[in-house]
């Protein structure tokens, strides 16, 4: 055989190889078929963590009332969520959603778009039907996930806290409003090829003052009177931190183009020029930025705990540009009369910046953060530090911290972790089996919620290139909480970078925020499903399910509770609220399973007549009774 046709052998072998390899590459995930699920194993262990004294103000962990779940950022709810669920509605395709919805005790969820095409700001949704009912104008205004809390004056009535980056403003459930204020900040004007720091990091809340707190991406806070919405510090104050640096080049030029494409053609092009896709991004590395993630308030003590960047000069260089992160601890002191001050009490110096929001446990002794170089770290209530452990890559989200057992959830661009606090250090406890799709590269793709059944999460899958993931297909997931194993995993529409929220009817929804996604589609174009923004429901099957998951876990939490001492009165407290929270779900997912035929008439009603002697056990103090029934039902409905 002469060279040259050894020559064009080798052409057709180097030619079929390619094929081959690209017909690989975009080939479409499928996702696997999972078995109905078993009640899961998990059970509360020792003396849980609590709140010293329990809020008017702030609900109950049902469902998500603020980016991370509560005040203080635990992504942790006590409702269980439902065990299987399958998509739903999709509303609002057009609108783009960064940060997770919150939701409101009368079947409404709220949410804040970024970049929308229309004069919006913060749009109100009915979670049954997906139907827009109503709207606040502010497009490109600066605003994050709205916060839901009681209003004690009217019993059974929650509000809608809403902030621009230049309005405050307090809402009712037809979205009339309370009041409205200027917050002090006033919005740069928008020069092209400039980033833009006006973005809020939604409202949150603070007991001791009765206080609302905003917190500006370029560093601002801000502090309101709850009842009016009067400002409480003479002049909103300025953290120190000086801007984070510019890193280009992470994603290479030309596919940052087509990722800023696809998102401007779904979208809208941002008045800056720079793109959303590159906007996006900027956020999620803190080019730029001085505060780049959710802010968190410990109901116990009312420190304000801020993740931004640290002075200029801590780096050791003046250059306008801070090289570190710093975790800072705001106390807000005075009183109505005299008035208030804001003031750094304590502060935490770390090299290089942070991927996720601070996280404070509920009993406000531990502060729970990372950094860049892959380490989870835990600080007591003052930022001393208590030890560090390193998962193997960057903390990608805030760490979930429960009240149970010291249980910890982290997450990467890869793994779901469970850690576990034991004091003076952590472990890893597992790394979840993300298996959803059989095949093909399976990765995290979301933040960790720990529920009472179980951790829900997202899922993404597609092809490992230089040891990063181009991910096509993202879902919904719920892991075992004592295993990592799924229990259940639903495909979806869309891929998120919010969080991965769930309402208090056990649904879940997703908001649309693609970033891998673009990048995906701008390598393969039409082979890839278009963007699409807004929201999708996953709706709750086999209602039957999630009433046995609903009362297998309150009976967890009522053995522990005939073993709990009387002197830990704030933990006796939670628990009880955390029964009836998860006998009022039982009651309810009994009375859908029975209208969808999923259970007949007669068990129903010999459930309904068991949960009423549970009921009559605990108003009597009879625990152990109560524990014994529960255990009863739990182990019926296998």
């Amino acid at each position: 055989m002469n060279a040259k046709r050894i020559l064009a052998v080798l052409a057709v072998c180097v030619m079929l190889c390619l094929l081959l390899a690209w017909q690989w590459l975009v080939r479409t995930p499928q996702p696997r078929t999972f078995a109905t699920p078993a009640a899961p194993g998990w059970q509360p262990v020792g003396q849980r963590k609590a709140n010293a004294q329990a809020s008017a103000v702030l609900p109950l962990p049902d469902s998500f009332h603020t980016m991370h779940a509560d005040s203080a950022n635990t992504d942790e709810l006590w409702s269980v969520v439902a065990p299987a669920f399958e998509p739903d509605w999709l509303a609002e395709t057009g609108l783009y959603l960064p940060e997770a919805p919150t939701f409101d005790n009368r079947g409404q969820l709220y949410f804040s778009p970024t970049n929308a095409r229309e004069d919006v700001s913060l749009v109100a949704l009915d979670t049954r039907t997906g139907k827009r009912l109503w709207s606040v104008p502010g497009r490109g205004a600066g605003n994050g996930s709205p916060l839901i809390l009681n209003n004690p004056d009217v019993p059974g009535e929650q509000l809608i806290y809403h902030s621009t980056y230049e309005t405050a403003m307090a809402l009712r459930h037809d979205g009339s409003p309370v009041w409205q204020v200027s917050t002090g900040l006033q919005l740069p004007e928008r020069q092209p090829g400039k980033r833009s720091q006006t973005h809020i990091w939604g409202m949150n809340y603070q007991p001791q003052a009765d206080a609302l707190l905003l917190v500006s991406m370029d560093g601002w806070v801000v502090a309101l009177d709850r009842r009016t919405g009067r400002a409480l510090l003479s002049k909103p104050f300025q953290l120190p931190g000086a801007p984070a640096p510019v890193r280009e080049g992470r994603i290479a030029r030309w596919l940052t183009d087509r990722a800023n494409a696809e998102t401007d053609a779904t979208f809208g092009a941002t008045t800056d020029g720079l793109g959303l896709f590159t906007s996006v991004l900027d956020v999620i590395y803190g080019n730029g930025v001085n505060v780049a993630n959710t802010y968190a308030v410990d109901p116990n003590s009312g420190s304000i705990i801020v993740a931004a960047t640290a002075p200029d000069e801590q780096d050791g260089a003046a250059d306008g540009v801070s090289q570190n992160g710093a975790i800072y601890r705001l106390e807000l002191a005075g009183n109505p009369a005299d008035g208030y001050q804001l003031k750094i009490a304590d502060h935490f110096y770390f090299v290089g910046g942070t991927g996720s929001s601070p996280t404070v446990r509920a009993d406000g002794a531990l502060v729970v953060v990372s950094d860049e170089n892959g380490n989870v770290i835990a600080l007591d209530k003052h930022l001393h530090e208590l030890w560090r452990i390193n998962v193997g890559q960057q903390v990608a989200a805030s760490v979930a911290v429960s009240v149970e057992g010291g249980e910890m959830y982290v997450v990467t661009a890869e793994d779901v972790i469970k850690l576990r606090d034991l004091n003076d250090h952590a472990e890893i406890v597992w790394r979840a089996r993300l298996d959803a799709y059989p095949g093909f590269d399976n990765a995290n793709a979301l933040t960790p919620t720990i529920t009472a059944n179980g951790i829900l999460i997202s899922v993404g899958a597609g092809r490992l290139l230089q040891n990063k993931p181009l991910l096509s297909k993202f879902g919904m997931g719920l892991l075992d909480r004592e295993t990592g194993e799924l229990r259940w995993f639903a495909e979806g529409r869309e891929e998120s970078i919010a969080a991965s929220t769930a309402g208090p009817d056990g649904a879940i929804y997703v908001a649309h925020s693609p970033i891998r996604r673009a990048i995906v589609r701008g390598l393969f174009g039409d082979r890839v499903p278009a963007l699409v923004g807004g929201i999708q429901r996953h709706k709750p099957i086999q209602l039957n399910l999630m009433a046995r998951d609903a009362v297998c876990a309150a009976g967890g939490y009522a053995r522990r509770m005939g073993k709990t001492t009387a002197a830990a009165s704030a933990s006796l407290r939670d628990d009880w609220a955390q029964i009836n929270l998860l006998l009022r779900q039982t009651a309810q997912a009994l009375a859908q399973a029975e209208q969808r035929k999923e259970l007949t008439l007669q068990r129903t009603t010999e459930w309904a007549q068991a949960l009423q002697q549970v009921q009559a056990d605990l108003a009597a103090q009879r625990i152990d009774l109560a524990a014994e029934q529960l255990g009863g039902l739990c182990a019926s409905a296998e």
